[in-house]
């Protein structure tokens, strides 16, 4: 492997690491390589194809052609997504992970990409990403219920109601979860990480998603609680990005998993938690298999011969999924935590 490879990792901040290197020889020519150790990370200035023809003694058409296959790899940033000009390097292994992953497209054997990045997660990733969660102030993301299960609440706020949240946003764009793509480990649908705005507009340009109507957007929503995936925000009431994650394959998840963090370390409740109506649970066990968090398991119930759910209030993290999941309605959500509990809110 040629000795580039390892200075990009250095480049990042790792220059110990043994699994960096390949990633970024799987996506980048040794030629490309050079461009990549010669971009800024930001907030250091961005450059032109001209520019680094300068530096490099390469050919600036020949550049501009590679920064191109290099921006829908997911190894590049330009700062306008529209005329591509000025480019930068990236800041972080997790933005290389979900930039290159959501360019699976790009690449001649996507297979080869996802296993390089579970062997960095697994051997390294993991403990960096950890080192962070750990020493963060608060979690770094919110459960935002299914909205169906509370949309009747009158509790409800704008930030914690899909309908609203998605509303507002001028533009919406769909990818691939990255996570799923990598890890493999559940069948649950993979087309279910919406952006907005800005990020929006980077995943149309490089290719990595599609632009989506707010109807679009809903229905995918819908589609992933069903599924049992957990609607995530950052932990905050400006939303500026929604996750669809399950206990199997999300990285951070699998972080908390395999760095024996607690949940709360990386995700917060929502201001809901979900009950049960035994006299209306018929014991058939999908709300449990629905559940990431293990808050419910099925009780032998008084004067009844069927075993039937019960949720442990304090494992519940008031997402839905197990709403979504019973046919009978025995589950509702109900609202157990003030406004306050969400950073950012007035209450």
């Amino acid at each position: 492997m040629d000795v580039i490879y390892s200075r990009l990792a250095a480049k990042l901040g790792f220059p110990e690491s043994k699994y960096l290197p390949p990633i970024f020889e799987h996506g980048a020519s040794p030629r490309q390589a050079r461009i990549l150790e010669s971009l800024n990370q930001a907030p250091g200035p961005a450059l032109t194809a001209e520019q680094l023809a300068e530096s490099l003694g390469l050919d600036a058409g020949d550049i501009r052609e590679d920064l191109e296959d290099l921006f829908r790899k997911g190894l590049v940033f330009p700062r306008n997504f529209q005329d591509r000009k000025e480019w930068r390097f990236g800041k972080a292994p997790m933005q290389l992970h979900d930039a290159m992953i959501s360019g699976w497209r790009a690449y001649a054997d996507p297979k080869k990409l996802y296993e390089l990045w579970h062997a960095y997660d697994l051997n390294e990733g993991y403990r960096t990403y950890a080192a962070g969660y750990a020493t963060a102030t608060g979690a770094v993301m919110r459960v935002v219920p299914v909205w169906q299960s509370v949309a009747e609440s009158p509790d409800l706020k704008p930030w914690e109601d899909w309908r609203e949240i998605l509303r507002e946003k001028a533009l919406l764009s769909v990818v691939d979860c990255p996570c799923k793509l990598e890890v493999g480990a559940c069948d649950r649908p993979v087309q279910v990480c919406i952006d907005f705005d800005r990020t929006a507009e980077y995943d149309i340009a490089s290719g990595h998603g599609r632009k989506i109507s707010y109807e679009e957007a809903l229905q995918i929503m819908d589609e992933a609680g069903r599924s049992g995936l957990v609607p995530t925000a950052v932990n905050s009431t400006a939303v500026s990005i929604i996750c669809n994650c399950c206990s199997d394959c999300c990285v951070l998840f699998q972080t908390l998993e395999h760095c024996d963090l607690p949940v709360d370390r990386g995700f917060a409740k929502s201001r809901y938690e979900a009950r049960v109506d035994q006299q209306a649970c018929d014991g058939c066990q999908d709300c449990v298999d629905n559940c990431n968090f293990d808050a419910i398991e099925m009780v032998k119930a008084p004067g009844s011969k069927k075993l039937k759910a019960q949720v442990n209030a304090e494992a519940c993290y008031g997402c839905g999924c197990c709403f979504m999941a019973c046919e009978n309605k025995a589950i509702s959500l109900h609202c157990v935590r003030p406004v306050a509990h969400v950073p950012g809110a007035e209450g």
